[in-house]
């Protein structure tokens, strides 16, 4: 353990107080949180250098608060960390600066000074500026005043309102305002909080609500208002509210359109085997869209099998979108949210309602699966090679990036079914694959010696499972189940 040296004397280390705040730029050093000081205040004295206590030679620790004398305890055996443990009374845990000392006085009497450690424990909340501390806006006052906060306000200020908080006595680095807007007074729908950095302490201090959090809020008078908590935990007053007509939600959007789907009153149906490509979702003409906005669909929710976001329009037409088949397919068997968006800045969108769409699994074109020397519903195992081929045609909406499964049940001798063997698991459709399917490739095989396990003038079955997405309900398709013959 390192000793310090202050003049011609050598200081023993100052304790610990597991409870201060972690010193920050331009804040209070050795900061006790307020609700340290509801219990006795922990206190950690560190093991000194040099310790040997013995029967009728006592050592002694003496622990001051404020130079009152804390603790005063005695050992005639070596001292336990649990020893070094202590506390210091609520009663004397008062606002103002404290510090905490210690000595040490030995087996033979010699006494041992320790370092001071000087805290601070702060009971004040921050008092608030002039107006009951009222919020001010920033810009074009007047216009909040005669229109209220409406969505041209938003998108002339950059989606937002800006606040000013009023100066308030003596800022300090750490404190945080906590800021609301509610419905009604004081209701305290929090908001969002800003901590004051020792840059920030000349201010102004501004506090910004964005237009995202003012339209989930809704129209009407809103009540905007703050607190201020210092670093200490200690909360202001509330400040005076500031009222805020809000019109900023006025615009409303019909739900879009998709003319090959079925359906009424935003529950739509969209049959895979009927489709007909291109597939287009519609923004109907009275949506109204601003010139300065970007229309997108979206189609799914991020996350989903086939989410996708069509953000140019089909052929120059701006209100209709087309929706690659890869991500129809992947929805097979499900439901989906489909809307648009109207974008008129990075930081808000303005959205549709949602339609529920609920796409029918593809059931028709799907190719049957091939085991190569099958023959009139026959194969015979004596002429079959070693490895037997399997192949597979070509499907409607067939990409690259689908994943296929084949495998082959049977019967053993025994009657009882077999283990499946595997012949493709999570196969990747790639490029090549789109013209003629998956043709004659060396590892898409059955093995004949697992032909050979089976019981001999039974049929036997090959299984076929695609995956149009990853996290997609697989499609099964036609099963082969030919007769197995010596």
């Amino acid at each position: 353990m390192s000793r310090k040296r202050a003049g011609r004397s050598v200081l023993l280390d100052a304790v610990k107080v597991p409870a201060l705040l972690d010193d920050i730029p331009g804040g209070d050093k050795n900061l006790v949180p307020a609700s340290a000081v509801e219990q006795p205040l922990d206190v950690v004295v560190p093991m000194w250098p040099v310790s040997d206590p013995r029967p009728g030679e006592p050592e002694y620790l003496k622990l001051f608060w404020d130079d009152a004398l804390v603790a005063d305890i005695a050992w005639e055996a070596p001292v336990l960390p649990k020893d070094l443990q202590l506390s210091v009374a609520v009663d004397k845990l008062l606002d103002g600066p404290h510090a905490l000392r210690y000595q040490v006085i030995n087996s033979v009497g010699d006494p041992s000074e320790s370092e001071l450690l000087p805290l601070l424990i702060d009971l004040s909340p921050p008092s608030l500026g002039g107006a009951q501390g009222m919020l001010t806006v920033v810009e074009d006052p007047d216009e909040i005043e005669r229109d209220g906060l409406t969505e041209r306000y938003l998108r002339n200020h950059d989606q937002r309102l800006r606040t000013e908080v009023p100066s308030y006595t003596k800022p300090v680095a750490g404190d945080t305002i906590v800021y609301y807007w509610d419905a009604e007074p004081f209701a305290e729908t929090w908001a969002g909080e800003y901590e004051i950095a020792f840059a920030d302490i000349g201010g102004p201090f501004y506090i910004d609500f964005d237009s995202e959090l003012i339209l989930q809020r809704g129209d009407g008078d809103r009540y905007v208002y703050y607190a201020i908590r210092d670093r200490a935990g200690n909360l202001s007053a509330f400040s005076k509210p500031l009222k805020v007509a809000v019109s900023a939600g006025v615009r409303t959007f019909p739900m879009p359109s998709i003319p090959q789907a079925t359906g009424a009153d935003g529950q739509l149906r969209l049959a895979l085997n009927d489709l007909r490509l291109p597939l287009l979702v519609e923004v109907p003409d009275e949506a109204v869209i601003y010139p300065d906005e970007a229309l997108r669909v979206e189609w799914g929710d991020p996350g989903d099998p086939g989410y996708f976001s069509a953000t140019t329009g089909y052929q120059g037409r701006e209100r209709e979108f087309e929706i690659p088949e890869k991500y129809i397919a992947a929805q097979g068997a499900t439901t989906l949210k489909v809307n648009f968006v109207a974008s008129g800045d990075k930081r808000h969108d303005y959205p549709s309602p949602a339609v529920e769409l609920f796409i029918s699994q593809l059931s028709k074109g799907l190719p049957t699966v091939n085991l190569v020397g099958v023959a009139s519903g026959k194969l015979r195992l004596s002429q079959a090679p070693e490895r037997v081929p399997v192949t597979l045609g070509t499907w409607p909406l067939m990409a690259e990036g689908q994943l296929v499964d084949i495998w082959v049940t049977g019967v053993l001798p025994s009657g009882q079914d077999s283990a499946p063997f595997q012949v493709l698991k999570d196969y990747e459709i790639k490029p090549g694959h789109l013209a003629e399917g998956i043709v004659v490739v060396n590892d898409v095989v059955v093995l004949k010696s697992f032909l050979a396990t089976l019981k001999l003038d039974t049929p036997f079955t090959l299984h076929v499972q695609v995956r149009f997405a990853a996290q997609a309900a697989p499609v099964n398709f036609p099963r082969l189940s030919p007769t197995l013959t010596s």
